[in-house]
C-alpha cells in the first residue's frame, strides 16, 4: 500500500535542464547511459534535448517501482526499462556505459558499498557517474521526524553528516580512479509540490514549470553532488 501511494502521488517532474555539475562532465554526443533509481525519469527529456541520449546508443532506466518504469517506457520507447534495485542490475553488461546518473538514491540503498561497486561495474574505464545524496548539518530542521530527529524523508536509511567520511567511503579500495567534483548545493522545497502530489502532477507542463519556481530553503539540508570517474 505504501509503494502504491508513493507511485501514484509523489510524482517526479521533468527537469528543464541537465544538472549543472553533471553537464560540466558529460562527454559530447550520444552516450551509453543509465539512470539508476530513475523514478519517473526526470532527467531523460533534458538529456534527449541535448543529444546526450538517442536511439543509436543503449540507454537504461532502472527503478524498483514497476509503475514508474512503465511511465518511462511509454514516453521513451528506445530506453530499456529495467525493474531492479540500483545496487544490482545484471541486465547492464560489465564495463558498457559512458555515463551513469543516480540522484537521491544512495540514502535509500541497504548497502552503500554494493551500490557504489555496481556503478563502477557498469562503467567503462574512463566512464563517469553523477551521484547525489542528502547531506545535513547538525542544526538541520525539517517538518518530518524519525525517532525525534529531523529527516528529509522517513524512508531514508541514512542522511550524511560528515564530508570527509563520505569521501573516504567513495575512495576506499580504489573503487574509482578519481573524484572529479564534490559539491554541496542548498536544498529548496517547491511550495507547489504538496498540491501537485495530490493531483498527480496533472497541471500543464509549462504551468507546472513556472509555478514550481517558488521555493523555500530547507534549513541545514543540502544536495551532496559528486562526479566520479572509473
Amino acid at each position: 500500500m505504501a509503494e502504491l501511494a508513493y507511485n501514484e502521488v509523489a510524482r517526479h517532474f521533468d527537469l528543464e535542464s541537465i544538472p549543472a555539475l553533471a553537464a560540466r562532465f558529460l562527454p559530447d554526443g550520444a552516450l551509453a547511459l543509465a539512470d539508476l533509481g530513475c523514478g519517473d525519469g526526470p532527467h531523460f527529456a533534458a538529456l534527449a534535448r541535448s543529444g546526450s541520449i538517442a536511439p543509436s546508443r543503449p540507454v537504461y532506466a532502472v527503478d524498483l517501482a514497476e509503475a514508474r518504469i512503465a511511465r518511462v517506457a511509454a514516453r521513451w520507447p528506445f530506453i530499456q526499462a529495467v525493474v531492479a534495485p540500483a545496487d544490482h542490475v545484471p541486465q547492464i553488461p560489465d564495463g558498457s556505459l559512458d555515463f551513469v546518473i543516480s540522484t537521491m538514491v544512495m540514502e535509500h540503498v541497504p548497502d552503500e558499498r554494493r551500490y557504489l561497486d555496481e556503478i563502477r561495474r557498469v562503467l567503462k574505464p574512463g566512464g563517469r557517474a553523477y551521484i547525489t545524496t542528502v547531506f545535513k548539518r547538525p542544526w538541520a530542521w525539517y517538518f518530518r521526524k524519525r525517532d525525534g530527529e529531523s529527516v528529509l524523508d522517513p524512508t531514508h536509511l541514512r542522511e550524511y553528516v560528515d564530508l570527509d567520511a563520505f569521501e573516504a567511503l567513495v575512495r576506499e579500495a580504489d573503487r574509482f580512479a578519481k573524484i572529479l567534483a564534490l559539491e554541496l548545493v542548498p536544498l529548496r522545497f517547491p511550495l507547489l509540490d504538496p498540491l501537485l502530489f495530490r493531483v498527480g502532477g496533472r497541471l500543464g507542463t509549462k504551468t507546472t514549470r513556472i509555478l514550481r519556481k517558488a521555493r523555500v530553503p530547507i534549513p541545514g539540508y543540502y544536495s551532496l553532488e559528486m562526479v566520479v570517474e572509473r
